[in-house]
Protein backbone atom coordinates (compact mmCIF):
# COMPACT_ATOMS: atom_id res chain seq x y z
CA UNK A 1 0.00 0.00 0.00
CA UNK A 2 1.55 3.30 -1.06
CA UNK A 3 0.69 6.34 1.27
CA UNK A 4 0.04 9.40 -0.29
CA UNK A 5 2.27 12.27 1.24
CA UNK A 6 0.17 14.63 2.98
CA UNK A 7 1.27 18.56 2.38
CA UNK A 8 1.00 20.83 5.46
CA UNK A 9 0.66 24.41 4.10
CA UNK A 10 4.18 26.77 4.59
CA UNK A 11 3.42 29.85 6.34
CA UNK A 12 4.35 31.72 3.45
CA UNK A 13 1.88 30.48 1.06
CA UNK A 14 -0.73 32.91 -0.08
CA UNK A 15 -4.21 32.38 0.71
CA UNK A 16 -6.22 31.45 -2.36
CA UNK A 17 -9.37 33.68 -1.29
CA UNK A 18 -7.88 36.58 0.74
CA UNK A 19 -6.10 36.97 -3.04
CA UNK A 20 -9.25 37.30 -4.78
CA UNK A 21 -10.62 39.49 -2.15
CA UNK A 22 -7.93 42.11 -2.53
CA UNK A 23 -7.99 41.51 -6.36
CA UNK A 24 -11.74 42.90 -6.45
CA UNK A 25 -10.82 45.88 -3.89
CA UNK A 26 -9.11 47.56 -5.78
CA UNK A 27 -11.69 47.89 -8.30
CA UNK A 28 -13.77 49.61 -5.60
CA UNK A 29 -12.02 53.37 -6.10
CA UNK A 30 -12.25 53.32 -9.83
CA UNK A 31 -15.96 52.40 -10.00
CA UNK A 32 -17.07 55.01 -7.33
CA UNK A 33 -14.56 57.44 -9.71
CA UNK A 34 -16.19 56.19 -12.40
CA UNK A 35 -19.82 57.36 -10.64
CA UNK A 36 -18.51 60.20 -9.40
CA UNK A 37 -17.10 61.54 -13.28
CA UNK A 38 -20.65 60.14 -14.71
CA UNK A 39 -22.84 62.27 -11.57
CA UNK A 40 -20.38 65.42 -12.25
CA UNK A 41 -21.17 65.59 -16.09
CA UNK A 42 -25.02 64.93 -15.84
CA UNK A 43 -25.21 67.80 -13.53
CA UNK A 44 -23.28 69.76 -15.66
CA UNK A 45 -25.57 69.01 -18.62
CA UNK A 46 -28.57 69.96 -16.51
CA UNK A 47 -27.33 72.80 -15.11
CA UNK A 48 -25.96 74.51 -18.11
CA UNK A 49 -28.42 73.60 -20.94
CA UNK A 50 -31.40 72.19 -19.13
CA UNK A 51 -33.31 75.37 -17.61
CA UNK A 52 -37.11 75.88 -17.61
CA UNK A 53 -38.20 78.02 -20.20
CA UNK A 54 -41.50 80.34 -18.38
CA UNK A 55 -44.91 80.04 -19.60
CA UNK A 56 -45.80 83.07 -22.03
CA UNK A 57 -49.38 82.45 -20.36
CA UNK A 58 -48.90 82.14 -16.84
CA UNK A 59 -51.24 80.89 -14.14
CA UNK A 60 -51.59 83.09 -11.02
CA UNK A 61 -53.25 81.73 -7.72
CA UNK A 62 -55.61 84.74 -6.81
CA UNK A 63 -54.14 85.84 -3.38
CA UNK A 64 -56.27 88.75 -1.59
CA UNK A 65 -54.97 92.29 -2.97
CA UNK A 66 -52.51 94.44 -1.51
CA UNK A 67 -51.20 97.42 -2.72
CA UNK A 68 -47.58 98.03 -2.98
CA UNK A 69 -47.09 101.31 -3.79
CA UNK A 70 -48.34 103.15 -6.96
CA UNK A 71 -46.96 103.74 -10.38
CA UNK A 72 -44.97 107.19 -9.58
CA UNK A 73 -43.11 104.81 -7.05
CA UNK A 74 -41.38 103.85 -10.80
CA UNK A 75 -40.33 107.11 -12.12
CA UNK A 76 -37.16 105.31 -14.44
CA UNK A 77 -36.61 102.25 -15.93
CA UNK A 78 -35.16 100.07 -13.34
CA UNK A 79 -36.72 101.35 -10.76
CA UNK A 80 -37.67 98.48 -7.97
CA UNK A 81 -39.73 98.21 -5.17
CA UNK A 82 -39.74 95.24 -2.70
CA UNK A 83 -42.73 94.03 -1.19
CA UNK A 84 -44.67 90.82 0.88
CA UNK A 85 -47.06 89.47 -0.81
CA UNK A 86 -49.27 86.00 0.44
CA UNK A 87 -46.05 85.50 2.72
CA UNK A 88 -43.59 85.77 -0.07
CA UNK A 89 -40.61 88.20 -0.36
CA UNK A 90 -41.54 89.53 -3.92
CA UNK A 91 -40.00 92.56 -5.86
CA UNK A 92 -41.97 94.85 -8.65
CA UNK A 93 -39.54 96.28 -11.42
CA UNK A 94 -40.30 98.99 -14.40
CA UNK A 95 -38.59 97.30 -17.45
CA UNK A 96 -37.66 98.27 -20.66
CA UNK A 97 -40.74 96.40 -22.62
CA UNK A 98 -43.04 94.49 -21.65
CA UNK A 99 -42.81 90.74 -20.56
CA UNK A 100 -45.01 87.87 -20.30
CA UNK A 101 -47.32 87.87 -16.85
CA UNK A 102 -46.14 91.79 -16.49
CA UNK A 103 -48.55 94.45 -16.53
CA UNK A 104 -48.12 97.90 -19.01
CA UNK A 105 -50.18 101.05 -17.70
CA UNK A 106 -49.45 104.27 -19.75
CA UNK A 107 -46.49 103.06 -21.57
CA UNK A 108 -44.93 101.91 -18.16
CA UNK A 109 -43.94 98.00 -18.25
CA UNK A 110 -44.01 96.40 -15.03
CA UNK A 111 -43.05 93.16 -13.80
CA UNK A 112 -43.01 91.15 -10.15
CA UNK A 113 -41.27 88.73 -8.98
CA UNK A 114 -40.54 86.49 -6.42
CA UNK A 115 -37.54 86.96 -4.64
CA UNK A 116 -36.82 83.31 -3.40
CA UNK A 117 -33.76 82.04 -5.45
CA UNK A 118 -35.06 78.34 -7.05
CA UNK A 119 -32.30 77.00 -6.42
CA UNK A 120 -32.63 77.08 -2.63
CA UNK A 121 -34.41 79.81 -1.27
CA UNK A 122 -31.83 82.45 -0.54
CA UNK A 123 -33.17 85.99 -1.39
CA UNK A 124 -32.26 87.38 -4.70
CA UNK A 125 -31.88 90.92 -5.33
CA UNK A 126 -31.65 93.26 -8.61
CA UNK A 127 -28.35 94.13 -9.51
CA UNK A 128 -27.34 97.11 -11.70
CA UNK A 129 -24.25 96.54 -11.89
CA UNK A 130 -23.31 94.88 -15.12
CA UNK A 131 -19.58 94.48 -14.38
CA UNK A 132 -19.54 93.33 -11.13
CA UNK A 133 -22.44 90.44 -12.82
CA UNK A 134 -19.66 89.20 -15.48
CA UNK A 135 -17.02 88.98 -12.92
CA UNK A 136 -19.09 87.99 -9.69
CA UNK A 137 -21.65 86.08 -11.05
CA UNK A 138 -19.89 84.45 -14.19
CA UNK A 139 -22.98 86.09 -16.50
CA UNK A 140 -21.93 88.85 -19.32
CA UNK A 141 -25.26 90.49 -19.82
CA UNK A 142 -26.24 94.01 -21.04
CA UNK A 143 -29.37 94.95 -18.74
CA UNK A 144 -29.29 94.65 -14.95
CA UNK A 145 -30.51 91.01 -13.56
CA UNK A 146 -32.22 89.36 -10.21
CA UNK A 147 -28.86 88.18 -8.61
CA UNK A 148 -28.63 85.36 -5.76
CA UNK A 149 -25.28 85.61 -3.22
CA UNK A 150 -25.79 82.44 -1.98
CA UNK A 151 -24.93 80.09 -5.11
CA UNK A 152 -24.75 82.47 -7.74
CA UNK A 153 -27.81 81.87 -10.04
CA UNK A 154 -28.88 84.58 -11.78
CA UNK A 155 -32.18 85.53 -13.50
CA UNK A 156 -33.56 87.63 -16.64
CA UNK A 157 -36.03 90.09 -15.80
CA UNK A 158 -36.87 90.72 -19.50
CA UNK A 159 -37.41 86.69 -19.85
CA UNK A 160 -39.63 86.37 -17.31
CA UNK A 161 -37.62 85.99 -14.57
CA UNK A 162 -35.81 83.05 -16.75
CA UNK A 163 -32.67 81.29 -14.75
CA UNK A 164 -29.72 82.19 -17.02
CA UNK A 165 -26.76 81.51 -15.33
CA UNK A 166 -26.04 79.30 -12.23
CA UNK A 167 -27.16 75.92 -10.51
CA UNK A 168 -30.89 77.43 -10.65
CA UNK A 169 -32.71 75.91 -12.98
CA UNK A 170 -36.22 77.17 -12.82
CA UNK A 171 -37.20 80.56 -13.54
CA UNK A 172 -38.49 83.00 -10.78
CA UNK A 173 -42.20 83.03 -9.96
CA UNK A 174 -44.21 85.99 -11.04
CA UNK A 175 -46.74 87.88 -8.84
CA UNK A 176 -49.54 89.05 -11.02
CA UNK A 177 -50.17 92.79 -10.95
CA UNK A 178 -53.57 94.80 -11.30
CA UNK A 179 -53.91 98.89 -11.40
CA UNK A 180 -56.71 100.53 -9.71
CA UNK A 181 -55.96 104.20 -11.10
CA UNK A 182 -52.37 105.34 -9.92
CA UNK A 183 -52.48 102.34 -7.18
CA UNK A 184 -50.50 99.12 -8.43
CA UNK A 185 -52.25 95.86 -5.96
CA UNK A 186 -50.59 92.13 -5.89
CA UNK A 187 -53.63 90.06 -6.73
CA UNK A 188 -51.91 86.40 -7.83
CA UNK A 189 -49.31 84.72 -7.20
CA UNK A 190 -47.49 81.97 -9.76
CA UNK A 191 -46.94 78.27 -8.84
CA UNK A 192 -43.54 77.19 -8.78
CA UNK A 193 -42.22 75.20 -12.03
Amino acid sequence: MTETPQTTPTPDAPDATRRRLITWLWRLPVLAAVGATGWGVWEAYRVHFSKVTPDDAPTFTPHPPERIGSVADFPEVWSALEFTFAGTAALALRLPEPVPGGLSVSGVHLAAFSRLCTHLGCPVSLNRNLEAVAVAFNHRTDQPVLTCPCHLSVFAPLQAGRAVSGPARDPLPRVQLSPQGDELFAVGLEAPA
